[in-house]
């Protein structure tokens, strides 16, 4: 093992290790009920299982872009219902739901959505709902 303590910074930045936004095909939605510490998540989180073209196992995305009023904003997909069990109108999950025509996060198995980045900042995936 080489002496850590005397490694200089050379000229390769560190590999981002994301992808391209592309057309990807939704295979499965879990719901997030812990944090990674393992923790209870105060609101549980949707998180979209995606097979992406530029790679062999699935991604997970639990952010959507979405158009609110004149701007472009991402979210999580947090899991909030109305008092009779729906998802709020104008939520994530609301705004992917409506991009694709359907009712339920169920009913998107095997369909395809555009994926994008979620800022210039962060290079990391989000699915696009505009």
């Amino acid at each position: 093992m080489e002496d850590i303590l005397n490694t200089k910074t050379g000229q390769t930045e560190t590999p981002k290790g994301t992808v391209e936004p592309a057309k990807v095909t939704i295979v499965s939605v879990t719901i997030k009920t812990k944090s990674n510490e393992g923790k209870d998540l105060k609101t549980p989180l949707a998180q979209f299982h995606i097979k992406h073209p530029a790679k062999e196992e699935l991604l997970i995305i639990s952010k959507v872009k979405f158009l609110k009023g004149e701007k472009l904003v991402t979210q999580g997909f947090w899991v909030q219902t109305d008092d009779e069990g729906n998802f709020y109108k104008g939520s994530s999950i609301s705004m992917i739901l409506e991009t694709l025509n359907v009712d339920t996060l169920a009913e998107t198995y095997g369909m395809e959505i555009e994926t994008v980045k979620e800022s210039d900042e962060s290079p990391y995936l989000c699915l696009k709902a505009y």
